[in-house]
């Protein structure tokens, strides 16, 4: 799953980040995702890799943002959604032009908050 890599990146980068910061535990932790990215994925992941670490039963809230395909062809647009896609390839229903999405941009840390003592 392309998307666990992701999320995996982000919380191998944000535990350095918590342990400079005092360390102790995360209560919540905010994200962007652009609509191809999968919620579903993306809380998956995260709950898998913050077992045993400071992120275990943090909170996680998703923000969503429209990721919209204007096809070069026909002209078609739309909203895309996980999905919508093929592996990482979004087909456009109109005329078949096939554009590949890279959802490693469609996924932002915005904000992190430390359990207060």
């Amino acid at each position: 799953m392309h998307e666990f890599s992701i999320v995996e990146s982000l919380v191998q980068a944000l535990l350095p980040e918590v342990e400079r910061a005092g360390g102790g535990k995360v209560q919540s932790v905010r994200f962007r995702r652009g609509s191809a990215f999968s919620e579903d994925a993306l809380r998956q992941a995260f709950e898998a890799l913050a077992l045993g670490t400071p992120l275990e039963g943090a909170t996680v809230d998703v923000e969503t943002v429209n990721r919209v395909f204007n096809c070069p062809t026909c002209r078609h647009s739309q909203v895309v959604t996980s999905q919508d896609l093929m592996d990482h390839l979004f087909v456009c229903p109109k005329c078949g032009f096939v554009e590949e999405i890279e959802e490693a941009h469609d996924l932002e840390l915005l904000e992190v908050q430390l359990l207060q003592d």
